[in-house]
């Protein structure tokens, strides 16, 4: 897929500008990835190097887009549609599109770069004719979270998972007035939320606990 990019005003200091992604900005991606999650959590284990090299979500990825705030890349988000290999749901999705690994440098919040990547998410997700984005963000990432809320994403308590970095709040956006009836309604909260890979992957044997699941199942947010 070919992502246009595109400029959104910032604040005084410039404008933020969303184009896709190339090897040269790994780096720089990896390194501003790890500074903007660990200033609010800490992701450790298996997917932190994940985390750090997104030349491995390149190629599972629909869209692997970057923000850039007067000519340095300072945030960037992965774009994924079913069938992605970085595509994660329940067997019964909840939506048909969705993006993963959103950062921003530290350096540069308060600039609208989450904003403008996200609002790119949302522009392509409709480009490509879909209904419903879904969204993991992790409970200790309060600030994404005044950001989802504000451009209209819900909160689905009764979709949230266990990761080993702890609650992942699952929240939606729907694109079309067709959307509610395209998916599940909202059901009941369950008393315990589940573990991630009991829910998206329920056909194989149930760990209970992530650190011991296989190692394509190391998953966090």
């Amino acid at each position: 897929m070919t992502v246009s990019s595109h400029t959104h005003a910032g604040t005084a200091s410039g404008h933020v500008h969303v184009r896709p992604f190339t090897p040269d900005d790994a780096a720089r991606v990896g390194q501003l990835t790890l500074d903007g999650y660990d200033t609010y959590g800490r992701i450790e284990g298996p997917y932190r190097a994940a985390l750090a090299d997104p030349m491995h979500r390149i190629d599972g990825c629909t869209a692997l887009l970057v923000a850039e705030l007067d000519g340095e890349v300072v945030g960037t988000v992965t774009f994924v549609l079913p069938g992605d290999r970085e595509w994660e749901s329940r067997p019964e999705p909840e939506g048909d599109a969705s993006f993963r690994v959103l950062a921003v440098d530290p350096a540069a919040e308060g600039h609208g770069v989450g904003r403008a990547l996200v609002e790119a998410c949302i522009a392509a997700a409709r480009t490509h004719g879909r209904h419903r984005i879904v969204i993991v963000t992790m409970a200790w990432m309060r600030r994404a979270h005044r950001l989802y809320e504000g451009l209209g994403f819900e909160r689905r308590p009764d979709l949230d998972l266990r990761f080993p970095s702890g609650v992942g709040y699952v929240m939606t956006y729907d694109l079309t007035d067709a959307a509610p009836a395209r998916f599940p309604a909202p059901g009941a909260i369950p008393e315990q939320i589940p573990w991630f890979e009991d829910v998206w992957w329920p056909s194989e044997e149930p760990s209970g606990h992530a650190h011991q699941v296989p190692d394509r199942r190391h998953r966090q947010r």
